[in-house]
């Protein structure tokens, strides 16, 4: 069921993507979990000593005979052309890029490897781009998503992602259960991509109070701001967070902002500060599973809802 184009480029049962979860931890266990339960878990590399990243990987291949992939975040040029020699090096087969346009050739240099390269892309202007580079898929994540966003949302983006370019097209933002999944198909998409949902799963390294926060927040509790790296990343609100956000909208200097933000960085760090990363979906996620019944159970209320409409359950 639900076999499209992307299970056969990526050799996978689902077309469902576990999305980088970077600073998290416990990447081998829930992108093993992942892959084991028929979609694609990913290694985030943010972060992580090359030493300390080899060892994710190696650990990954013991827990999982399935495909999986490394993210390489979208940072400064050195840590991207580290990232992806070690790739290489390594022998992963499969590489996501980071949100955002770095403007690098890393499309080129892994698919010189033979890699299969699939980066985020939050705009049509870099899908286009992307393609042009020979990027073999795209990730089209709208601004609901956790993590790095952009400013257009999903259900605008996805389709003219899809209309703008001819490879295939994974829709992320907003999505945690088989009703976003039969929705990003019917834009066009041929699979999701989902982080926030596997910052709750059991296997997931997120601390017991990073999880209880997404368990307990609704879609309004989330924010995206530029304090932990410059960009717009999406989190929970916290008391540090939501004093940044007042103090700029009341036309705080840049001294000043930047001086908070350094306070709430650091009291992210020594637990002080308990803003986790996360969508606005995290209103829809209500208890903390296994990541392989999380893709169970979203891929039979899928076919459920196919069912109910009268509609193919083997979409393309």
């Amino acid at each position: 069921m639900f076999h499209t184009r992307l299970c056969d480029l990526l050799g996978i049962k689902y077309p469902i993507i576990q999305g980088a979860l970077g600073g998290i931890g416990n990447g081998p266990q829930l992108a093993a979990s992942v892959s084991n339960a028929g979609g694609l878990g990913v290694l985030a590399s943010y972060g992580l000593s090359d030493s300390r990243l080899r060892q994710e990987i190696n650990e990954t291949r013991a827990l999982t005979e399935k495909p999986f992939a490394l993210n390489i975040y979208a940072a400064r040029t050195a840590f991207v052309s580290r990232v992806a020699r070690l790739a290489v090096q390594e022998g992963v087969t499969i590489v996501t890029t980071g949100r955002g346009d770095p403007r690098q050739p890393i499309v080129a240099l892994l698919k010189e490897h033979g890699i299969t390269v699939m980066p985020v892309v939050a705009a049509v202007r870099h899908a286009v781009r992307m393609e042009e580079e020979g990027a073999d898929a795209v990730i089209a994540s709208g601004m609901e998503a956790g993590g790095h966003v952009g400013a257009v949302c999903s259900l605008p983006l996805i389709p003219q992602v899809v209309s703008a370019v001819s490879i295939p097209v994974v829709a992320a933002g907003g999505i945690a259960d088989g009703r976003g999944f039969v929705a990003a198909l019917a834009l066009g998409a041929c699979g999701i991509q989902m982080g926030t949902r596997f910052v709750a799963a059991t296997e997931s390294g997120a601390s017991a109070e990073q999880k209880q926060r997404i368990i307990d927040a609704s879609e309004e509790d989330t924010v995206a701001t530029p304090i932990f790296t410059g960009r717009n990343v999406r989190v929970i609100k916290s008391p540090g967070v939501e004093e940044w956000v007042k103090r700029q909208k009341e036309g705080a200097s840049e001294k000043e902002l930047a001086a908070l933000a350094g306070r709430v960085r650091r009291g992210r760090r020594d637990g002080s500060e308990t803003s986790a990363t996360a969508g606005q979906i995290c209103g829809m996620i209500r208890e903390i599973e296994n990541a392989g019944d999380i893709v169970a159970r979203l891929v039979e209320e899928a076919a459920a809802i196919c069912r109910g409409l009268g509609l193919l359950v083997t979409a393309e």
